[in-house]
């Protein structure tokens, strides 16, 4: 068994602010650890790409990008985030920065619920088909529809996941 043993004089940057003293205050901490994950992200975004220059099979190419795609899409959210965050410390206008819910997104209107909660229904039922079909066909094509079955079925998960936080904010008004 392995044991680790702390060296002493050196933090975990994610456990502990990079200060002296007093930790900064949550947003600081907050946005440093969003730019320091947006980095990294960045940079495994740009292997993944050099990776898919080099590959000369098209279906990896496809996984990769893929991989790229949402890498792009989760930085530009976290930059806006970012935004955001700066924007609430130095109480000035950051026109990128991301919106966050206001009071009145459904209020009032039932059937907007009704809609949310069918979509919501709809994604939970297409992840289970679609899990259920790559769990039936499992080793077509070496396991490759079966993870982007398994995949698909997640994204749906996380609509699910986005969506029930959108009613949550549209009951709650």
């Amino acid at each position: 068994m392995t044991s680790i043993i702390p060296l002493l004089g050196i933090q975990n940057p994610w456990e502990h602010p990079l200060t002296a003293g007093t930790p900064p205050p949550v947003s600081d901490r907050l946005i440093r650890a969003l730019e320091a994950h947006i980095a990294a992200a960045s940079d495994d975004a740009a292997r993944a790409s050099r990776l898919a220059d080099t590959s000369g099979d098209r279906a990896v190419n496809m996984l990769l990008e893929l991989v790229m795609e949402d890498a792009h899409r989760h930085e530009e959210i976290l930059e806006r985030m970012v935004g955001r965050l700066r924007q609430e410390l130095e109480f000035t206008e950051t026109p990128k920065a991301l919106p966050v819910p206001g009071a009145n997104a459904f209020a009032g209107a039932e059937e907007a619920l009704a809609s949310l909660r069918a979509l919501i229904r709809n994604e939970q039922e297409g992840a289970r088909c679609l899990r259920h079909l790559a769990r039936q066909d499992s080793e077509l094509y070496d396991g490759f529809f079966a993870l982007l079955l398994d995949t698909f079925a997640r994204d749906a998960e996380k609509h699910v996941h986005l969506l029930r936080y959108v009613l949550r904010h549209a009951e709650a008004v």
